[in-house]
């Protein structure tokens, strides 16, 4: 890897590495356990806790909606390290750190170091990079790996552009990187699909070079083969609860809101940025000859990244206006590294000094980093369905209300449970309801268990009306606590 051994003998490049390394590891480990563990994290808990990885695997091929790399991973670190919250999120803190890494990486193989310090340095103190690395699913592995076979695919059409043949580091780095990547996420799929498409549509006209992608291709989609059945299974199910927004401009604006901290005004900057890195190019096309676009525009790094940028969200955008939608924020970070290395090739091209570039550099990362802690308030305010702070509830006024029963309307009895086992609480849910169809297990439940208290908690999920109603009229009403995303209510049975 040349750009490693060019980056560890320059000092002040290593030492500026090293520190945005340094600080993403900060802003990714510290307070890893801060907040509650939310629906979709107590989903991955659940999966990958069963006694066996058989197990793992068979339910994830039938009863979820993704590969099951993730699960697998989660299954050892269950076993071997534990299932706090903080043993469940580190794989993802260390992917996150690890991104940092291969963006700049990636960036120094496009552009130069400059462009993958500067890149580096945004994705170790933006929110959304930030927030999946402290959060117990898939996409900041997914990140990670979609960084990694980019790195890996430049590579390998850099060789194969110059006829030189790929080392085999580069190939079975690919491949591996490539399969790793799918097994994670179906939008991990969609990705390494996108750079095959890419890199046939490149060497076209070039046999001998289309020849050898198509054969690196066939070994990842053999690889990738004995999860097939079940990706078609998956993909033809579809998921419920995603709906599209019809309007694509105000889809993308979002997008863009959802990559540069949730911020109304720092998406303008960013797109402020880019056109100035629009006008700037379209300046030199003159120069370059832009009646040539196999050399002057289609076959950029510029060009490369706006595509990276694009393409996924508009492919991604026309399936869910014709399917399924499938369209959401966390599943296109496999895009967001584009957008961030736009805005370093944006920086590096100001027509200034270098110093006048580190200075706005890192004030633009200060920006970033004081948004993050202080408007946002990302360390301290709860951004999470409370589950621990609801389940708390009721261990700390068990011994008051000793003869009561707990009915829960989350998505599995289990997500509570969780938080009563870690509490040290003998207490478990004693069955799920929140819609009108549930009241007549419950009103029978009630009336063969006979509470003389009844808890009602909900979290991630919002009870129907009736159903409310049925408890109020039926049940007298003593107390209840709002958290974010979760509700706990106590009542008297009459």
């Amino acid at each position: 890897m040349q750009i490693l051994k060019r980056t560890i003998a320059n000092k002040t490049v290593l030492i500026l590495l090293v520190s945005i390394l340094m600080l993403a590891s900060v802003l990714r480990f510290y307070g890893l356990a801060n907040q509650s563990l939310y629906n979709d994290e107590l989903s991955s808990w659940l999966r990958s806790s069963y006694g066996d990885l058989s197990t793992v695997i068979d339910r994830a091929a039938h009863r979820d909606v993704h590969p099951p790399a993730y699960h697998i991973l989660l299954y050892f670190v269950e076993k071997y390290i534990g299932d706090s919250e903080t043993a469940l999120r580190f794989p993802s803190a260390l992917a996150g750190v690890l991104s940092v890494f291969a963006m700049f990486l990636v960036g120094a193989r496009l552009y130069s170091y400059r462009e993958g310090l500067i890149a580096s340095a945004f994705m170790a103190v933006f929110w959304c990079p930030i927030y999946y690395s402290q959060e117990a699913r898939a996409y900041s592995l997914v990140l990670l790996f979609t960084l990694l076979t980019t790195y890996f695919w430049l590579s390998l059409l850099k060789s194969l552009a110059e006829s030189v043949k790929p080392s085999a580091y580069t190939i079975f780095g690919y491949i591996l990187m490539a399969v790793l990547c799918s097994y994670l996420h179906y939008f991990g799929v969609y990705i390494v699909g996108l750079q095959g498409l890419g890199a046939l549509f490149f060497f076209i006209r070039r046999r001998k070079a289309f020849v050898y992608m198509a054969m690196i291709y066939f070994a990842v989609l053999l690889l990738y083969s004995p999860w097939l059945p079940s990706m078609y299974r998956h993909l033809s199910m579809g998921p419920i609860y995603i709906k599209l927004q019809n309007n694509i401009i105000l889809t993308g604006g979002y997008y863009l809101y959802f990559l540069f901290n949730r911020s109304l005004v720092l998406p303008c900057l960013a797109l402020g940025m880019y056109l100035f890195l629009l006008v700037h190019s379209l300046r030199k096309i003159p120069k370059s000859g832009w009646y040539n676009p196999s050399k002057a525009v289609f076959f950029t790094p510029g060009m490369f990244l706006l595509l990276w940028l694009l393409v996924p969200f508009a492919g991604v955008y026309i399936k869910s206006m014709i399917s399924a939608p499938v369209l959401t924020n966390r599943n296109l970070i496999i895009s967001l590294p584009a957008a961030y290395l736009l805005l370093s090739r944006c920086l590096t091209q100001l027509p200034i000094s270098s110093r006048k570039q580190v200075i706005i550099t890192c004030v633009i990362v200060a920006l970033f980093l004081s948004d993050l802690t202080l408007r946002m308030d990302y360390y301290s305010k709860p951004h999470k369905a409370q589950f621990r702070e609801a389940a708390g509830v009721i261990v700390d006024r068990d011994h008051l209300y000793e003869d009561s029963m707990i009915i829960g309307y989350t998505h599995a009895a289990e997500y509570l449970d969780y938080y009563f086992r870690k509490m040290g609480c003998h207490r478990r849910v004693s069955l799920i309801g929140g819609q009108e169809k549930d009241i007549p297990k419950v009103a029978a439940a009630i009336a063969a268990e006979k509470p003389k208290y009844v808890w009602y908690v909900h979290a991630h999920r919002i009870p129907e009306s009736q159903f409310m109603k049925f408890l109020h009229e039926n049940l007298k009403f003593l107390s209840h606590k709002n958290f974010v995303g979760a509700k706990v209510y106590l009542f008297e049975n009459k």
